[in-house]
């Protein structure tokens, strides 16, 4: 493994291991995704947010809220252990019509990664503000379990 995946959530790493290789687009028409990445207009600079602590998310995005049922794990089994889902928290945020689920650590409240939740690839780049081929960011898609053909959102980890 990784240094870079040794830092991502227990709980993300394992959902996002289905499909992580490289987004394909197979999960959208291309009719779709030319007429999304027209009409889409940034809503949320995402890359801005990216180095702040979980309470200046929350300065600056308001009230975080429980994150969905497809990013939890009642029984700890993403987690793999206790101590580990301690120390690893999500919560999730809605700006600019997006929904962002934030994975930090509560004790030095540093954010790790943020979660960019959506369907369709293309419009979440652009009302997220983001590119792939950025410096100081990494955007990966992150596919459903057991359906490695739906997007269940893009992962943005900031590099420096």
């Amino acid at each position: 493994m990784t240094k870079r995946a040794a830092l991502l959530p227990a709980r993300w790493w394992l959902l996002a291991s289905s499909g992580l290789a490289a987004c394909s687009g197979a999960h959208e028409q291309a009719q779709v995704v030319a007429t999304a990445a027209r009409t889409s207009a940034a809503t949320t600079n995402v890359p801005a947010l990216l180095g702040l602590s979980i309470d200046e998310l929350r300065q600056r995005l308001g009230a975080a809220h429980q994150p969905p049922a497809a990013l939890t794990d009642p029984n700890g089994a993403l987690m793999g252990q206790r101590e580990q889902a301690m120390q690893d928290s999500v919560v999730t945020f809605q700006t600019g019509g997006l929904t962002l689920a934030v994975g930090y650590d509560p004790l030095t409240r540093q954010v790790h990664d943020l979660l960019v939740l959506g369907h369709h690839e293309d419009s979440l780049m652009a009302k997220a503000a983001l590119r792939s081929n950025a410096p100081n960011y990494l955007v990966m898609p992150v596919f459903k379990v057991n359906e490695p053909n739906s997007l269940l959102g893009l992962r943005v980890v900031a590099t420096k």
